[in-house]
């Protein structure tokens, strides 16, 4: 199992005035397959708020859609190019 984690600011969609603290993680699981989290921020209550949660295996993610995730949140290029050969990140 591999699991990679970025922290990244980027501007709220609706309000260019709003940035957000993102963490990413993505990586490769042998049950899993390539997945891809995105957290926003907290709750009140100190509960991570989750975006984006994708994987091969019970979102049905293709490759495809894991590189177009990694390009947006500008994560490792190795890592991508794995994802490109369909191999364990």
């Amino acid at each position: 199992m591999s699991r990679y984690t970025k922290q990244i600011r980027m501007r709220e969609p609706n309000d260019a005035e709003v940035w957000l603290n993102n963490t990413v993680t993505y990586g490769f699981d042998h049950v899993t397959g390539y997945f891809f989290e995105v957290f926003q921020g907290e709750t009140k209550d100190g509960e991570d708020v989750l975006a984006i949660a994708e994987c091969s295996t019970f979102t049905g993610m293709s490759n495809g859609r894991m590189i177009e995730l990694m390009e947006k949140y500008r994560v490792d290029e190795e890592h991508i190019k794995g994802v490109a050969l369909d191999l364990p990140i």
